[in-house]
Order: structure tokens, then C-alpha cells, then sequence
């Protein structure tokens, strides 16, 4: 008789990812307190734990069992899509209910209701991978959920409670307080009383001369009939900027600072990345040091310095010229102040530009009788509009967040930028400083509409990845001699500048007794040496998160197909597009009460480091991952190895210089950062560049001097650390990652 052959039954092995987050969200929502009473992060309360709550909180049983369940559908004998399916209901399930008890409580949150969101994401994102619903494991598709969360709620959120404060005022809808503030003579006055002329009658007719300026060229040229548009934005452009210019107030101020040090710092930036790339004389070198001065200092201390060196009693205006003149207190001032801080930046933008172009272009252009001038004017300029027009954009919105240098030598000038901190710590009106906040992000957005309209559509590729052989061709004799002749007076201007501050800091009295002394270093402590320490230490905690978030955003976007993937990089990108100022305002509006409290703390200074910064990483990341081959990854998930083993054994020592670079360019701008943190720190949490604009301006300007030498110093050292490490890395240094 044949024997019948039984096959057992396949059993399935117990999901271990959903069986870790299904414990860890049980044990922190049932050991955890969910609230707490004050702004202390790090208070325990036992009346708050989940255990405690379990009976008088309806909502925390139903937790704890969904918490439950993913332990459960996790161990029985399912298929994996069976399981992703059950996966997705209770991750969805469970995050929905934390927020009702987070947001239903209205108390300020505490660790359980962190680990239970989290672990119910991470649960929604494991129910995603094994449903197939996304192409990717378990850990990729939590890292989506997880990244997007971080940026809905310190990025977007922020910007939502800006634009709704400016139009909710005691839970009403208003528009009074944006008409009340944009009527005001402080915003904007245009016809101004007490002049005879009419202002808005001389704009009218600028713009129509404009217009018919621009007619006639195009009628010369002949391109009347396909240019029509360019005689609207003439006419239009023209007649707006002369009202602003001959206006009054906050939005002429800072419209009119914005372009001036938007074209000033570009046109420098530009002729100074070609005097590197293109100059036959040895003064390029000296362009290094020069590209690092925006990284080290706050853009401030410029001002400080010209305060020094051009104020009433400054060395050059009345030591040496014997006269006491205010005339770079105010617009003027603040204008020189700003270019030399960000003509630097908009250099290491335009370097990569210049370094990118293919010479063997500018070779065809000279064999076919093309002058060097022409060459310039026909080839480089039109494949150097790109980058032109990102460094105008990066200089235009550092100009309108600019907080330092108004407050220091703006002369009571009204700015946008100081107006919201007047609006807020002056007047006690977050309303009207939300309605300013709003006309800076519409301004931000209007510049970048603007040069993307500008750049067009048009294609900008000159590497082609196919070898050429033709060298960058060497500038015009009298421009290279005329570059080099404006370089060298820029960093005369920029040394003595930096070595005035320096002096001062160990002058007795500046402009009236130039005693050696060290009294403004002895005078830092306790609180000089304090706030420093304070600054030093928060920078290097928000540095790390900053940049392994940045890097995983990087990898997300550059690596992984998923829904939302462009609002995603978007979202994470504009926390770098949007005034420090703004971001701000947001989030003190949207962290200073309910659930969400975070303001008094020190958490709230390192979320605001971290996701200001946190672009700079995504960037660089994506940059270091472009030149790594798929075929490694592929051959580690072949291996079966999971994303979490693939980044931490074979991407990220690939990018370990990149990364290095990233935590230290996040660690410097967060050890610099004013224009944000301004509306977050307090006087258990205030930081090094806050504590000098508070030197300066109660006229201790020796102890801010001494503290922005300290904090140059210690920058400096920073940097050549980083540069040492690299090099052994063989790995970009802090410039290159600044321009990338």
C-alpha cells in the first residue's frame, strides 16, 4: 500500500518590526505621563501616566488596546499583506486617537504622547511596506511619515499660525488689524503731507516714461510685437520703485535696501568668482579667506564695526578727517553693512557657476572672431543667469531679514524686520507683528517668482559628462586689472573693519581713550562667558539632528518613489527660503500655549536651529548622494540587508565628508543665528549674538566687541578643524558645502 506524503502546513514567522513598535507604544503611553504642568520638559508626573489616567480618560484604554492589537496581528500566522493591511487601519487608528487625547486635553504634551505618535506612524509606515502600497521596507516608509510630520509641524504649522494671526483676532475673523497696519505711516506712506508735491502723480509718470523708453528701444530692435510684456513690466517696475523711493516707512526701507544690496552683492559676487576662476594674478588667493567671513561671524558685527571706524567719534571720519557726521546712521549704513556681509555669499553661489562653464563655448565664440568682451557678454553672462539669479535671491532675502544691522546703525529707521520685534516686544501686539510677518513671506515669494519667471525654461546644460579639452579662457586685461584693483580695496575695507572690532575689544574707551586694557574680557563674566557656553552647547545639539535629518530628506528624495515626494523636499526646503524673522514670529505664535508649548525652553531654540539649518544638510546630501552608484545599494538588498543597514554601512561612510561638513556649517549658522532665535530666547536661555546686539545697545560697546572677538576666534578655529579633518577625508570643505 502506497504511502500518502503530507507537506506541513507553512507557518509565518512573527513580524518583529510590528511586534518592537507595538510594545514600545504600549509601554511608553502606559508608563509615561502624557502632560505636564509647566514649561519644564523633563518633569515627571505620576498623576499624568497612562496607568494613572486609564480611568478617568476614555480614550486611553482604546490607546493601549490599539497598541495592543499591532502586537497581536504581528504574531499571528498572516500573510504579509494581510498583516500590512491590519497594519495600516491601526497605525491610522492610533494616531488619530493621540491626537484627540493630546489636543482634547489642551495641556502642554509630554513624553508619552511623543513615543505613542511616533510608534503609531511607524506602525501606519510598516502597514504601508508590507501592503505594498509603497515600494520600500519597513524603516523607508516610517522615515516618510516621520520626516513629513517633523515638517508639517515645525515648518508649516509656524507659517499657518502667521498668516492666521494676521486675520483671527479673539477668535474672530478680522481684516481690521492688516488694514490698520498697512494704512500706518510706519508700513508705508506714500503722499506725504507735509510736501507740496505729489508723490503718487510722479510715479504715474515715471512709469509711463518708462513705458515709452521701452517702446522705442523695442521698435529700434525690432522685437515690438513679441515684447509687448516687457513695455508692462517697464512701465510698472519704474513707476513702483520710484514711489517707494520717494515714499516713507517700513515696506520703502526695506524694498529699496533689498534690490540695492541684492545687485550690489550679486555684480560683486559675480566679477569676484571670476577674478577666482579666470584671473591671472596671484591676488585670487586671497579670495579663501575671503569666501569664509559670511560663516564665521554674524552679519552684524560689519555694523558694529562701521560704528568704529564711520560712526561720530570712528576712527576714519573723525580721527583722521576730523568730523562728526550720523550719515551712516540710517538706510545708508545699514546698505554698506549688508553688502560686505553677503557679497561673500552670493561669491560662493556664483564660484560653482563660474567653475561649471564649458570653455571649449567660449573657444568656438573667439576661432569665429569673437572679442573677449563679447565672449563675456554672449556666453558667459546668458549661461550664468542661473546661478546670477539664486544669489540675488539668497542676498535679497538675507537683506529682508536682516535684524542686527538696522537695530545697530539703522538710526531708527523703520525696517520690516525691526518692525515685527517692535510689534511684539514694544507695542506687545503679535497681530500686527503677524500682518508684517506676512508681508515678508509674500515679498520672499514674489522674489522667488520672479527669478524663476526670469531664468525661464530655458536649458543652462554645459556639462555633458563628454571630456573636453579646451581650458577657461583668462579675463580681459583691464577687467582682471580692475577686479583685482576693487578685491584688494574690498579686503583692505574688510580687515580693518574686522580689526577694529578686534581693537576695540581691548580699547578702554573707543573714540575718546585708546588705553590698552582688559577690563571688556574681565567684564564677560559671569554672563558673557555664560551666554557663550549656552550658545556653544545648544548649536552642538541641534547640529546632529539637523544634519542626520537633513541627510535622511536627502536620501528620501533622491532614492525613494513615493506620493508627495516634491511637497516633501518643498516644505523641507522653505524654512531656508522664508525669513528668519518670519519663522520667528511663527513660532512663537504657535508654540507658546496649548498642547504644543514649547516657548521658555531650551527645546524650542534647538527646533528652530535644527530646521532653519536643516536645508543646508538636505542639499549637501543630495549633492553626495548624486555621485554614488545605485548598483551598491542594490547589491546590499540583494544581500538582504534592510534601508537602515544599506545608509549605515555603505551610504554613509560614502558621504562621511559631506556629512562632516554639514554638522559643522549647521553648527557655525546656529552659533551665528540672530534674526530667529531673537523672539525665543530668555534670560535662563539667551545666546552669544543676542547678548552683544544687548552690549551694543545699552551702549556697552566694548563687552560686545570682546564677545563677537571670542565668538570670531572660536569660529575660526572651528573651521580650520573642519578643513584639517577633511583634507584627511579628502572631502569638500566648509566653502564648497556653503555654495552647494
Amino acid at each position: 500500500m502506497a504511502r500518502i506524503l503530507t507537506i506541513p502546513a507553512f507557518r509565518v514567522a512573527p513580524n518583529t518590526t510590528l511586534l518592537s513598535w507595538g510594545g514600545i507604544t504600549f509601554l511608553g503611553a502606559l508608563l509615561l505621563p502624557w502632560t505636564r504642568s509647566g514649561r519644564d520638559l523633563f518633569t515627571f508626573t505620576t498623576s499624568s501616566t497612562g496607568l494613572a489616567l486609564l480611568g478617568s480618560s476614555p480614550l486611553m484604554p482604546a490607546i493601549l488596546a490599539t497598541a495592543v492589537l499591532v502586537a497581536v496581528a504581528a504574531s499571528l500566522p498572516w500573510t504579509n499583506a494581510q498583516r500590512g493591511r491590519v497594519a495600516l487601519g491601526l497605525g491610522a487608528l492610533g494616531t488619530v486617537l493621540v491626537a484627540l487625547r493630546l489636543f482634547g486635553a489642551g495641556q502642554p504634551f509630554s513624553g508619552a504622547a511623543v513615543v505613542a505618535g511616533l510608534g503609531f506612524l511607524a506602525v501606519l509606515g510598516t502597514g504601508l511596506a508590507l501592503a505594498g502600497v509603497l515600494r520600500a521596507d519597513a524603516f523607508i516608509a516610517s522615515s516618510v511619515l516621520w520626516a513629513g510630520a517633523f515638517v508639517i509641524i515645525f515648518i508649516l504649522f509656524p507659517l499657518w499660525a502667521v498668516l492666521k494671526a494676521s486675520v483671527i483676532v479673539k477668535d474672530q475673523f478680522t481684516l481690521a488689524v492688516v488694514a490698520e497696519t498697512l494704512r500706518s505711516p510706519v508700513f508705508f506712506l506714500l503722499n506725504n503731507p507735509a510736501t507740496t508735491r505729489n508723490e503718487t502723480l510722479i510715479g504715474v509718470q515715471a512709469g509711463l516714461v518708462a513705458a515709452a523708453g521701452a517702446v522705442l528701444f523695442l521698435a529700434v530692435t525690432r522685437r515690438l510685437r513679441q515684447s509687448w510684456v516687457w513695455i508692462l513690466y517697464a512701465g510698472l517696475g519704474v513707476g513702483v520703485l520710484t514711489a517707494l523711493y520717494l515714499g516713507f516707512g517700513a515696506l520703502r526701507n526695506s524694498v529699496l535696501l533689498a534690490i540695492v544690496v541684492g545687485v550690489i552683492s550679486t555684480a560683486l559676487g559675480f566679477v569676484f568668482a571670476l577674478l577666482g576662476e579666470r584671473s591671472r594674478l596671484r591676488t585670487r588667493r586671497l579670495l579663501g579667506p575671503f569666501s569664509i567671513l559670511p560663516i564665521i561671524t554674524p552679519p552684524f558685527v560689519l555694523g558694529l564695526a562701521m560704528i568704529y571706524l564711520f560712526g561720530r567719534r570712528g576712527f576714519v571720519t573723525y580721527q583722521m578727517l576730523g568730523i562728526s557726521t550720523n550719515i551712516f546712521f540710517g538706510p545708508l549704513g545699514v546698505a554698506v553693512a549688508q553688502v560686505l556681509a553677503y557679497a561673500p555669499i552670493a561669491y560662493l553661489v556664483l564660484q560653482g557657476v563660474v567653475q561649471s562653464l564649458d570653455a571649449a563655448l567660449e573657444e568656438a565664440a573667439e576661432t569665429l572672431g569673437a572679442s573677449r568682451w563679447h565672449v563675456l557678454r554672449t556666453v558667459i553672462w546668458p549661461l550664468a543667469r542661473p546661478g546670477i539669479a539664486n544669489a540675488f535671491l539668497l542676498v535679497a532675502i538675507e537683506s529682508l531679514a536682516d535684524f542686527g544691522n538696522p537695530i545697530i546703525i539703522g538710526g531708527g529707521k523703520p525696517f520690516l524686520a525691526t518692525e515685527v520685534f517692535f510689534a511684539i516686544i514694544g507695542r506687545f501686539n503679535p497681530n500686527e507683528a503677524a500682518v508684517y510677518g506676512v508681508v515678508l513671506l509674500a515679498m520672499t515669494l514674489s522674489i522667488f517668482l520672479v527669478q524663476r519667471y526670469w531664468v525661464g525654461r530655458r536649458s543652462y546644460v554645459t556639462v555633458t559628462g563628454k571630456p573636453s579639452g579646451a581650458k577657461a579662457r583668462p579675463l580681459p586685461p583691464a577687467l582682471d586689472y580692475a577686479a583685482s584693483g576693487v578685491f584688494l580695496a574690498w579686503m583692505a575695507l574688510i580687515v580693518a573693519l574686522y580689526g577694529s572690532v578686534f581693537v576695540g575689544s581691548v580699547t578702554k574707551l573707543w573714540g575718546f581713550d585708546y588705553t590698552f586694557t582688559l577690563e571688556h574680557l574681565r567684564n564677560l563674566s559671569p554672563t558673557g562667558w555664560k551666554v557663550f557656553w549656552t550658545s556653544a552647547k545648544l548649536s552642538a545639539y541641534a547640529a546632529i539632528p539637523s544634519t542626520l535629518l537633513g541627510f535622511l530628506i536627502a536620501y528620501l528624495v533622491t532614492r525613494v518613489e513615493f506620493p508627495g515626494r516634491g511637497g516633501l523636499e518643498f516644505g523641507s526646503m522653505l524654512s531656508f527660503a522664508v525669513p528668519g524673522t518670519v519663522m520667528g514670529i511663527g513660532y512663537i505664535l504657535a508654540f507658546n500655549q496649548g498642547p504644543l508649548l514649547l516657548t521658555g525652553t531650551s527645546l524650542i531654540i534647538i527646533l528652530a536651529f535644527v530646521f532653519r539649518n536643516m536645508p543646508v544638510g538636505i542639499r549637501s546630501g543630495v549633492a553626495a548622494i548624486h555621485q554614488i552608484d545605485r548598483s551598491l545599494e542594490e547589491a546590499s538588498t540583494m544581500l538582504r540587508a534592510n534601508s537602515a543597514v544599506t545608509l549605515w554601512r555603505i551610504v554613509m561612510p560614502l558621504v562621511r565628508s559631506a556629512l562632516l561638513s554639514g554638522l559643522v556649517f549647521a553648527f557655525v549658522r546656529a552659533m551665528t543665528a540672530v534674526s530667529q532665535v531673537i523672539f525665543l530666547i530668555t534670560p535662563q536661555h539667551s545666546l552669544a549674538t543676542t547678548q552683544i546686539l544687548t552690549y551694543i545697545e545699552y551702549g556697552s560697546q566694548g563687552r560686545g566687541a570682546a564677545l563677537a572677538s571670542l565668538l570670531t576666534v572660536f569660529m575660526i578655529a572651528v573651521i580650520l578643524a573642519l578643513y584639517g579633518i577633511n583634507r584627511r577625508l579628502g572631502g569638500p570643505t566648509a566653502r564648497e558645502v556653503t555654495a552647494a
